[in-house]
């Protein structure tokens, strides 16, 4: 879009508490999955009893009526699907793009009023049906190749304040210009982070190979499909992942 001297839009949502909102009503009627495999997943997602410590006390249990747990490992998947609803929803209208993963949602649109509209209409019947919130005061609106007027009429449709590139989306900042190590630096420390636990514990070669698939490479692989990430930066986490890989065993 950049360099065709296009017009258009980014848009950055921002879910309010995104897993503690899902309805569960809306949940259970989106699965689609074979009856047995639907009752397993209501009992790990329905049922569970929390409590909370205010002043030092703590009070009785209560049992939740929303939500999916935060840090359960099959959550993310299951909020997935959740938001395959906007997804679907959103492909309908033909001059919008999206990129997703988890509750990392940037949207790719024209500048015209009536596609505009559609989009702040789709995203708005979402909320109703699905339970979620989203909060536009903090999602926010880039223009690309127009002046400030065009952009306050967009932000006033959508609800969104303007914004600035580089818009970052999971910790690697999206502008024009190529990326510089302290761009993608972030990224692969957190990578390195998330499985630092697990350094130096007896695994086998097949374990560590599963852990690097799993932990490693799956989002460098999702970045990578839309960023064209330099030579030494894939050279950098290609060594990253086989110094995990080798160091341990």
């Amino acid at each position: 879009v950049h360099k065709s001297a296009e017009q258009g839009l980014i848009l950055k949502l921002d879910y309010e508490k995104a897993y503690d909102r899902v309805s569960w009503d809306f949940f259970f009627e989106i699965l689609g999955f074979y009856p047995l495999w639907c009752v397993w997943i209501k009992r790990l997602v329905i049922g569970d009893c929390v409590g909370v410590v205010l002043n030092e006390e703590d009070s009785n249990f209560f049992k939740t009526g929303k939500g999916l747990k935060q840090g359960d490992p099959i959550s993310p998947l299951l909020f997935n699907l959740v938001v395959d609803v906007l997804t679907r929803m959103l492909f309908k209208e033909a001059e919008l793009v999206l990129l997703e993963y988890a509750d990392d949602t940037i949207l790719f649109s024209s500048l015209d009023t009536s596609c505009l509209i559609n989009l702040k209409c789709i995203l708005t019947l979402f909320e109703r049906i699905s339970g979620m919130r989203i909060n536009f005061n903090k999602s926010e609106i880039v223009t690309l190749n127009v002046g400030s007027e065009v952009a306050h009429e967009a932000s006033h449709l959508l609800g969104c304040p303007v914004g600035s590139l580089p818009l970052k989306y999971l910790g690697v900042p999206l502008h024009f210009d190529k990326l510089y190590i302290e761009d993608i630096q972030p990224q692969v420390d957190k990578m390195m982070k998330g499985i630092a636990g697990w350094r130096g514990k007896l695994l086998s070669y097949g374990a560590h190979l599963v852990l690097i698939i799993s932990c490693l490479a799956n989002i460098p692989v999702y970045l990578l499909s839309f960023i064209k990430f330099p030579k030494w930066a894939i050279k950098l986490i290609n060594t990253r992942m086989a110094n995990c890989l080798w160091d341990d065993i």
